[in-house]
């Protein structure tokens, strides 16, 4: 995954960019802890020889000192958790209440039908509510099993979709339609496997067009060594902050940079805005 990233102009953002900001910071970092977590899940694994080609390579010193080792970790792993518990309660306590409910609209006052014409009672004010609902997008892979390859954009299908700043472009559906003027959380995971047996580096990469409409990702680096085994999960997270003001709509797409093509087994991609 790459690092996380900040607008340039930090320092204007105003209290609910920030709050949003810290929500933001605490998502990726127990994306993070996630990462550790399988980490250590592997080493353990790989020491008792129950990967898939792997044998048993440690005697019973070496496993206690791998199993304390992973002990330590974790009890180092649940106090960060408590403190990212901590952090995000704080955050939610400052968030403003929602709006209360708009009232139903009043029903006229009608007299019996025999009487005089019946005039309803003047309309309510307008019921405007504080807070708009955020935009939010989810797709998955258009199939298991698709064969993706160089410099090509990832077909995707709708699961989900609320608002109407994200759209997915069913006649292009490796396209993903974006308010230029917003901002947006990123995260998609990846479950992929070499095509052929080979030790090669690639990246996947977020595209937009135009170009710099957002600000810019770093890739998300791989190498195939261990990926013609089982597949392998590749996981990236990120926030596009707008970069200039233009009109329209902006395109995403993830895109392959790889020498050889990988296989997808599943795929999906999560598009928030903030």
């Amino acid at each position: 995954m790459s690092m996380p990233s900040f607008p340039p102009d930090g320092a204007n953002l105003t209290r609910e960019e920030a709050l949003t900001m810290i929500i933001a910071s605490i998502a990726m970092e127990e994306l993070a802890l996630s990462h550790i977590l399988n980490a250590e899940g592997e080493k353990l694994q790989y020491i008792l020889g129950t990967l898939p080609g792997a044998k048993p390579c440690a005697g019973p010193q070496e496993v206690l000192a791998v199993n304390r080792s992973v002990t330590a970790l974790l009890e180092a792993v649940t106090q960060n958790q408590m403190l990212l518990k901590n952090k995000l309660e704080r955050a939610l306590d400052a968030c403003p209440p929602p709006a209360p409910p708009c009232p139903p609209p009043c029903k006229p006052d009608c007299r019996p039908p025999h009487g005089p014409v019946c005039r309803p009672d003047p309309s309510p004010p307008s019921c405007k509510p504080a807070f708009c609902e955020k935009s939010a997008l989810r797709l998955a892979a258009q199939r298991t099993g698709l064969m993706w390859s160089r410099d090509c954009r990832l077909p995707w299908r709708q699961l989900v979709r609320r608002g109407e700043d994200l759209r997915w472009n069913e006649q292009a559906p490796s396209q993903i339609l974006l308010n230029p003027q917003k901002a947006y959380a990123v995260q998609y995971t990846l479950n992929v496997r070499a095509a052929r047996p080979a030790e090669e580096t690639g990246s996947v990469l977020l595209r937009q067009t135009p170009c710099g409409t957002f600000t810019e990702t770093l890739p998300l680096y791989f190498t195939t060594e261990c990926f013609t085994d089982r597949p392998q999960t590749l996981q990236y997270a990120s926030v596009l902050y707008p970069r200039a003001d233009r009109g329209g709509e902006a395109e995403l797409s993830l895109a392959l940079d790889a020498k050889g093509a990988l296989c997808v087994e599943r795929a999906v991609m999560n598009i928030t805005e903030l």
